[in-house]
């Protein structure tokens, strides 16, 4: 079950576990070994010798024995809590964007997630002009801002300062378009996860439970095909998102100016007060604009 679980869902993953379970189920429709093998050697990081050995212990053992469990390491390690509120961050900015684009019929967009461009999600553009955007989720209420940064915990948002950095260098216009959504986790608890179907289910259940050589690539392939096929149902348990806009520049400025509101840099001991990332707090009332605002000045002109 588990081996054709991940056939039918991760049909072209690079994931370690995905590609031997793949050739699990080759051999149990009666493939030549050899063959499977070399199909083995062909779409995974194993030599052609390490995949022979491989699939001989294949015939008698469950694919799962050979794959290294998951190691739990806080929300970083979880799929819920970082991959699945950003997946479904984006594909409501994706919304956003196919309404700005039908009252502005001269402009488009380009989807750049997957492309390996590490800082620019999505990039508007309009006879020859273009506008990069990063899309973020904030799910998470910084409880402590009032304390550490000076800002009330609901009026503050986080932009990581090296991402800032990186983006005043490559992309000088780069726009964060981020999404206020405490509520995000549990509504994808409480409603996308349980539309799974069976095969769905235990390919979650896998992921959580075992690692290995290129998981990323198996969690973004799992994590945006659900949003995708279930955002239909999903999106009628969410909000409407209020995204609110800030460009990297801005982001920096205020980071040169209020060293505070980057504790990394301007608090002592900061690791003892909260995680290590080192992040430029901004106020979300005075110091963004709402996409709306943004929506309409990109229409008009």
């Amino acid at each position: 079950m588990k081996a054709e679980s991940i056939a039918r869902v991760l049909p072209d993953c690079r994931w370690i576990g995905a590609c031997l379970g793949r050739a699990q189920v080759a051999l149990r429709h009666g493939r030549d070994a050899d063959e499977v093998a070399r199909e083995l050697y062909e779409s995974s990081p194993l030599t052609l010798t390490r995949s022979r050995e491989t699939v001989e212990k294949l015939h008698t053992v469950d694919f799962t024995t050979l794959l290294e469990p998951r190691k739990k390491t806080g929300s970083a390690e979880n799929p819920v809590t970082k991959l699945f509120p950003a997946a479904v961050t984006e594909r409501q900015f994706l919304d956003e964007l196919d309404r700005l684009r039908e009252a502005r019929r001269s402009i488009d967009y380009k989807d750049e997630r997957f492309s390996g461009h590490t800082l620019v999600d999505f990039t508007i553009f309009e006879n020859g002009l273009e506008l990069p955007i990063n899309v973020k989720n904030a799910g998470t209420r910084f409880e402590n801002a009032a304390q550490l940064v000076g800002l009330e915990p609901n009026d503050c948002i986080p932009i990581p300062a090296y991402k800032a950095h990186d983006a005043v260098e490559k992309e000088h216009n780069l726009l964060y378009a981020v999404s206020v959504d405490y509520t995000l986790i549990r509504k994808i608890e409480s409603h996308l996860l349980t539309q799974f179907n069976r095969d769905e289910a235990e390919v979650w259940r896998l992921l959580n439970e075992y690692s290995g050589t290129l998981i990323r690539d198996a969690e973004d392939k799992f994590i945006y095909s659900m949003v995708n096929k279930h955002w239909s149902d999903f999106s009628e348990h969410v909000a409407l998102p209020v995204f609110r806009v800030i460009s990297a520049r801005k982001a920096i400025r205020i980071l040169q100016k209020l060293p505070k509101r980057t504790p990394g840099i301007g608090l002592r001991a900061w690791g003892t007060g909260t995680s290590a990332e080192v992040n430029v707090h901004i106020c979300v009332s005075s110091e963004t604009k709402s996409w709306d605002e943004i929506h309409a000045r990109v229409r008009s002109n």
